[in-house]
C-alpha cells in the first residue's frame, strides 16, 4: 500500500509548513514500530501531477480550521482523479467539528491518531463501527465511534520519522509534550489534547542528538505550549542535552517565566522565546482567561531581558468586549519594551467557548483561505487600474484603523 500525505496549508504561512508535518512523522514511525510499514510520499501543495508521479492508494491529510476549505477542495480534486483513492483527514478541526466531514472524505480520524490510524491500516482504511475514535458514512448517514483513549506513557510513541519530507534545509521543530493545562477559551489546544502529557527527558535528549546527527543542525524550535510548565523536567533536559552545544528556541508563558526558569534555560542554550501575550488590559486578559496578568507580562520581558534572551511576542485583537482603550494599552506595551510581534484577529474555532456557529459547518462563517478566490485575485490583479485602486484603498483603511493609530 501506497500513502500520499497531504500537508494542508496556506504556504503563505511558513509557521503552519514548519509545524504541521510532524504529525504525519508520528504516523509513520508508529505503524512501523507495530510492524505495520507502508510506502508513502509527502506533499504540501496537491495537484494532479503530484498524484500521477506518486501513483498513491490512499490520501492521507490533516488540516485546521482556517484550511479545512483546502481540504475538502483537495478531497473533491482527489476523486475527481480516481473515485477509488480513499481520502482520509485529520486533525484539531474534524475532530471538534466532524459532522463538517466531507462526502468527498471517505473517513475523519478524532484526536489523537497514531493508534487509529494503525488500525485503520490493518483494515485496508475501511472505517467501522468497532474501531474507535473515527467518523465516516455509512449509507449515506454520518457515524461517529467511540472516543480513543489517549497514548500513555508518551513515550510509546516513537520519534517521528523526519527524512519523509525530503527537505534536509527545513528548520527543525520538535514537541516535547502534548496538551495545556490552561482553558484560553479561544484556543482549541486544551480540547484537542485533553490534558498534558511528557516525553521523558531521556526521550527528548535522544531526538535531539538524532536531528543534530541526522541535520546537522545548530538549531531547534521548541514549540510545546508547555515545555517550561515542570521546571524541574527541564532541568533534567538541559542536563542531558548541555553538552551537544545546540541553541534552542521556545514557546512559553509569562507567567512561567522566573528568575530561576531563565536561569535554566539561559544555561540550556536557549536564545528565543515565544510568548502568547494577547494583550495588556487585565480585563481582555480576564475574559480570555489567559491566567496572567499585565504584571507578569512585563516581568517576563524584564527578566528575559536581563538574561539576554531575546523575545517575541503574538496579539490577538477584535475580542467581543475590546474597546481603543484596551487597544492603546496593548499597542503602548509593544512600543514601551520593543517588543517583535505578530497581532491577529480573534477568531472563534469550533470547539472553543468563544465558538458561536452550529453543527453544520456550511453556515459557521469562518475567515478561510479559499484557492479560487486567490488565483481571482491574482488575474484582477494583473490588471494595473485595479491593483493601484486597491492599494489606494488599503492606505485609506489603514489610516483610520484603530489599531494602527498606536
Amino acid at each position: 500500500m501506497r500513502i500520499l500525505f497531504v500537508n494542508v496549508v496556506d504556504r503563505r504561512n511558513p509557521v503552519q509548513i514548519r509545524h504541521y508535518p510532524l504529525a504525519f512523522g508520528y504516523l509513520v514511525s508508529y505503524c512501523y514500530a507495530n510492524n505495520e510499514p507502508f510506502e508513502y510520499a509527502y506533499t504540501e501543495k496537491l495537484d494532479e501531477t503530484c498524484l500521477k508521479n506518486t501513483r498513491p492508494d490512499v490520501v492521507a491529510m490533516t488540516s485546521v480550521t482556517e484550511n479545512y476549505n483546502l481540504a475538502t477542495f483537495y478531497s473533491n480534486s482527489i476523486k475527481k482523479f480516481n473515485p477509488n483513492l480513499k481520502v482520509i483527514i485529520g486533525g484539531v478541526h474534524i475532530s471538534v467539528a466532524p459532522t463538517s466531514l466531507s462526502r468527498a472524505i471517505d473517513v475523519g480520524v478524532i484526536g489523537e491518531g497514531e493508534a487509529t490510524f494503525l488500525e485503520l491500516l490493518k483494515n485496508n482504511f475501511e472505517p467501522n463501527d468497532k474501531i474507535r475514535g473515527v467518523v465516516f458514512r455509512k449509507n449515506g448517514v454520518l457515524q461517529k465511534t467511540e472516543e480513543r483513549n489517549l497514548i500513555e506513557p508518551l513515550d510509546l510513541i516513537p520519534h517521528p520519522k523526519r527524512d519523509m519530507f525530503g527537505n534536509e534545509k527545513r528548520p527543525q521543530i520538535m514537541f516535547t509534550t502534548r496538551g495545556c493545562s490552561y482553558r484560553c477559551i479561544f484556543c482549541s489546544s486544551s480540547r484537542f489534547w485533553k490534558k498534558v502529557r511528557f516525553h521523558s527527558p531521556e526521550y527528548v535528549a535522544t531526538e535531539i542528538r538524532q536531528i543534530k546527527e541526522r541535520f546537522n543542525v545548530t538549531h531547534i524550535g521548541i514549540v510545546d505550549d508547555t515545555f517550561i510548565l515542570d521546571v524541574e523536567r527541564v532541568k533534567q533536559i538541559r542536563d542531558l542535552v548541555k553538552p551537544l552545544g545546540l541553541k534552542y528556541s521556545i514557546a512559553a508563558r509569562a507567567n512561567l517565566i522566573t528568575e530561576e526558569v531563565a536561569t535554566i534555560l539561559k544555561d540550556m542554550g536557549v536564545k528565543a522565546v515565544g510568548m502568547g501575550f494577547e494583550s495588556n488590559s487585565q480585563r481582555i486578559l480576564d475574559y480570555l482567561h489567559k491566567g496572567n496578568t499585565v504584571e507578569d507580562n512585563q516581568r517576563a520581558i524584564n527578566i528575559l531581558r536581563k538574561y539576554g534572551i531575546n523575545f517575541s511576542g503574538s496579539f490577538i485583537r477584535n475580542i467581543p468586549i475590546e474597546t481603543p482603550k484596551d487597544l492603546k494599552l496593548t499597542y503602548d506595551f509593544i512600543h514601551r519594551n520593543a517588543i517583535p510581534y505578530d497581532m491577529y484577529r480573534l477568531m472563534k474555532f469550533p470547539g472553543t467557548p468563544l465558538y458561536e456557529g452550529n453543527e453544520n459547518w456550511d453556515s459557521y462563517k469562518v475567515c478561510y483561505y479559499d484557492p479560487k478566490m486567490k488565483n481571482l485575485k491574482k488575474r484582477l490583479f494583473k490588471v494595473r487600474p485595479l491593483r493601484l485602486l486597491y492599494r489606494g484603498l488599503k492606505k485609506i483603511v489603514k489610516g483610520r484603523d484603530i489599531y494602527e493609530q498606536y
